[in-house]
């Protein structure tokens, strides 16, 4: 008989650990699955680290990323580490035959992911982004209104992830950690375009670029086949807003703070071609617990993917393209 997860849990260790998605989420996250087992943690402060083992009841914890790899009892690596440092990690981790749950967006670039993936299979092991927002029940309901005809077809949509990144030290200003709005949010913005559309036929962005050479904002226009198209805007230098609606033949329908991992509560406003108005609502739920449950039973080969890394690497493509897009049209430096 085949052990299930809560026979034979998932032993997960963590590298970078004293980041903030890791202490805030992930890691309540891995410590709350009966399905894992958080075993080992690591960060270049070996007292944060130590700090964090005590907070999570983690037995072993280090002031070496290189040791949670090596551990044997460490089955799969979670990597929260600032962007840059993802591909580097994911392919010391693939080459010790250890599993891997990175966080988003998987890599930089397209191909660095595609680097990513490739050292993943032919290591045997599996490669998951870490992104929740597929696994909260708004994205569920808003999927579900689509495939149901709810909207009828889809003709418009836009999103916004906007912020104020007020810290100068920030890992998110440096372009050699893959800094930058398009890259840390902006893939909130896109996947949802994305997932209604598909890869855009034809495209246009704007970006305004800080002193570090990272995009203080970006904004963009996609075209989709069949007559859908959409708009984003994302930022580090706007109030903070997070927006998603999408316009329909049939409805509209509006999500506030769609990208957010709290509790679902109202999930969506739904405005009908006959003038009715509907709120929405749904069940609470952890999307960060989900997410690192469904890792689990990938790794346990109990699920397929829901997000594979080609879906990761396709995204990045059109990160890539809206960059080569936004610099054919420069706006010069923000101060």
């Amino acid at each position: 008989m085949t052990p299930t997860g809560d026979d034979h849990p998932l032993e997960i260790g963590v590298i970078g650990a004293t980041s903030w998605v890791a202490t805030d989420a992930v890691l309540p996250a891995l410590a709350a699955s009966p399905r894992i087992r958080l075993t080992a943690v690591a960060s270049r402060d070996a007292d944060a680290a130590v700090a964090v083992a005590t907070r999570f009841g983690v037995t072993h914890h280090f002031g070496d990323y290189g040791a949670v790899i090596d551990h044997p009892d460490v089955e799969a690596v979670y990597v929260p580490l600032p962007n840059g440092a993802h591909r580097e990690w994911t392919e010391r981790a693939a080459a010790a035959g250890k599993h891997v749950l990175c966080e988003k967006p998987l890599a930089p670039t397209a191909a660095d992911a595609e680097v990513m993936d490739a050292a993943c299979r032919n290591a045997g092991v599996v490669l998951m982004e870490a992104y929740m927002t597929p696994f909260h029940p708004r994205a569920q309901a808003l999927a579900a209104m689509v495939a149901g005809g709810v909207l009828g077809r889809p003709l418009f949509a836009r999103t916004a992830f906007t912020f104020t990144l007020n810290d100068p030290d920030n890992y998110r200003w440096r372009p050699e950690q893959g800094g930058g709005a398009l890259l840390d949010v902006g893939v909130y913005c896109l996947t949802p375009l994305t997932d209604l559309g598909g890869a855009p036929e034809a495209l246009a962005a704007r970006q305004a670029v800080g002193p570090s050479g990272v995009d203080t904002t970006s904004a963009g226009w996609l075209d989709f086949a069949g007559g859908f198209s959409a708009s984003f805007v994302c930022s580090f230098e706007a109030p903070e807003h997070q927006h998603l609606e999408v316009v329909g033949t049939a409805a509209t329908v509006t999500v506030e703070l769609p990208f957010a991992g709290g509790a679902a509560g109202n999930l969506a406003r739904v405005r009908r071609v006959d003038g009715s108005v509907e709120e929405v609502g749904g069940p609470d739920g952890d999307p960060y617990l989900a997410m690192v449950e469904h890792f689990a039973a990938v790794v346990r080969g109990e699920e397929a993917p829901r997000h594979p890394p080609g879906a990761s690497v396709r995204l990045l493509d059109l990160v890539d393209r809206l960059r080569a897009a936004a610099a054919d049209r420069p706006t010069g430096p923000t101060t």
